[in-house]
C-alpha cells in the first residue's frame, strides 16, 4: 500500500470508528439499562457511588468491527482477531451480568488465545540484546504466544478500575504500535500497513466511547470491551513490526503495555509474598493506591496515562542506536513515577454506603420503563386526535 493509500484509509478509518463509537455508546447504555446490566458499587474495592451501566464494550468492539471490515484486507490472521474478540467480547457481558467462573472465563480466553495462534499470529523468537540476532522458539512459539494473549487479556481487565483508564491507555499503547511500525516500514518482511489500520480502528473506537467513560462515567465498558481491546492489543503486539525488532522482540511490546503488565506483576507479588492467592481482588493496584492517597479520579488517571506514555515512548526510542538515551530516561521517568505510586500510603476513608443498591438499580429501570411507555402512549394519542381533525 502506498504512502497515499494508506493515508487517506487512515483518515476514513478513524473517522468511521470515531463516528460509530459516538453513536452506538448511548444505544448500548440504554440496551444495558434495558436489560440490568449495571454495575452496582455495593463492593468496597468500586470507586464509584452510583449504578453506572456495562455494555461499553460492545459499541467499542462494533466500532472496531466495521472500520476493519471496510478498510482493512480480511486476512486468516485479522478474520481470527476479530471472531476471537467476539467471542470475548460476548463471554465479557455474560460476566457483567451473570457473574461467571473464573475458570470458563480462562477456557474462553484460551480457545481465542489458540485460534489466533493457529491463524499465525506468533512470537517467533527471543531477540539478543545489541544485535541483530535472535533466538527461534521453535516448538515454544505456540505455548509462549498463548499466554502472552492471555496475560495482556486479563491485565487489561485488571487496570479498568477508574473513569477512561483502560480507554485512554488502549489509545496511547496502540499510538505507540503506530510508530514502532511506521518506524520498521523499510523491512518488508510483513504488512505493517494492517498493524497500523487495526490501531487506528482501535484508537477511534475508544475515543469515541471515552467521550462518555470519562470522569464522571455514564457508562463502563466491562469485561466486554477490557478482554476484548486485551485480546487484540496481545494479537497486535506479537505481530508486524514487533517480528522484527532488533533489540529484544519481547521487550517492545513489553514496553509499550508496561503499566497493566508491571502493575499486574507488582500486585501478584505483593499478594504471594503476604501469603494471598494470586487473583484475588484487593484495592493495591496503582489506581487504587493513587486515588486512596488523596488523589481525585481525573488526577490519578492523568498520573498513569504519564506513566504510560514514558513506556510508550521508551517503546518507540528503544530500538534505534540514537533513541536508546531518550529510551533510557522515559524509561527512568516512568518507572519512577509507578514506584512512587506503588509507595503511596492510604490516606481517604472510604464513606460510601455499603448497602445493597438493587432496590435502586430497580427503581431506576422502572422510572426509565415508565418514560418510555408516556412517550409511546403520548404519541399514540396525538396520532388518534389527528384523525378527528376536519378536513
Amino acid at each position: 500500500m502506498d504512502p497515499l493509500t494508506l493515508g487517506i484509509s487512515l483518515l476514513f478509518t478513524l473517522l468511521v470508528s470515531l463516528g460509530l463509537a459516538l453513536i452506538s455508546t448511548p444505544l448500548a447504555m440504554d440496551l444495558a439499562l434495558r436489560l440490568g446490566v449495571i454495575d452496582k458499587p455495593s463492593n468496597p474495592r468500586k470507586v464509584h457511588t452510583k449504578p453506572v451501566p456495562y455494555l461499553g464494550g460492545v459499541a467499542i468492539y462494533v466500532s472496531f468491527l466495521v472500520a476493519t471490515v471496510i478498510f482493512t484486507e480480511m486476512t486468516p490472521e485479522i478474520l481470527a482477531m476479530l471472531a476471537g474478540g467476539f467471542v470475548l467480547m460476548v463471554v465479557g457481558a455474560l460476566d457483567d451480568y451473570y457473574d461467571l467462573s473464573p475458570r470458563l472465563r480462562l477456557l474462553v480466553q484460551f480457545l481465542c488465545a489458540w485460534l489466533a495462534v493457529a491463524s499465525g499470529i506468533r512470537i517467533i523468537g527471543i531477540g539478543i540484546p545489541f544485535s541483530n540476532d535472535f533466538l527461534h522458539l521453535g516448538p515454544l512459539s505456540w505455548p509462549l504466544t498463548i499466554l502472552w494473549i492471555m496475560a495482556i487479556t486479563n491485565v487489561m481487565n485488571f487496570i479498568d478500575g477508574l473513569d477512561g483508564l483502560t480507554a485512554g491507555t488502549t489509545v496511547i499503547v496502540c499510538l505507540t504500535l503506530i510508530f514502532v511500525a511506521w518506524g520498521s516500514a523499510d523491512q518488508a518482511l510483513y504488512n505493517y500497513s494492517a498493524v497500523i489500520l487495526l490501531c487506528v480502528a482501535m484508537i477511534g473506537a475508544s475515543l469515541g466511547f471515552l467521550r462518555y467513560n470519562s470522569y464522571p462515567a455514564r457508562i463502563f465498558m466491562g469485561d466486554a470491551g477490557a478482554c476484548f481491546i486485551g485480546y487484540v492489543l496481545g494479537c497486535l503486539s506479537v505481530v508486524g513490526p514487533m517480528k522484527q525488532a532488533t533489540l529484544m522482540t519481547m521487550i517492545t511490546p513489553a514496553l509499550a503495555l508496561g503499566l497493566p503488565l508491571f502493575d499486574t506483576a507488582v500486585v501478584m507479588f505483593r499478594r504471594i509474598r503476604a501469603g494471598k492467592s494470586p487473583m484475588q481482588a484487593d484495592r493495591t493496584h496503582a489506581h487504587h493506591r493513587l486515588f486512596d492517597s488523596g488523589l481525585s479520579q481525573k488526577q490519578t488517571v492523568y498520573w498513569l496515562y504519564a506513566i504510560s506514555a514514558c513506556f510508550g515512548l521508551a517503546a518507540v526510542s528503544i530500538n534505534t542506536p540514537h533513541g536508546r538515551l531518550v529510551a533510557l530516561i522515559t524509561g527512568v521517568v516512568g518507572t519512577g513515577l509507578f514506584v512512587y505510586a506503588h509507595r503511596l500510603e492510604s490516606k481517604r476513608i472510604d464513606e460510601r454506603p455499603t448497602r445493597d443498591l438493587t432496590g435502586a438499580v430497580r427503581l431506576y429501570q422502572e422510572s426509565l420503563q415508565t418514560k418510555v411507555e408516556e412517550e409511546t402512549s403520548q404519541e399514540q394519542g396525538e396520532a388518534g386526535r389527528g384523525k378527528d381533525v376536519p378536513k
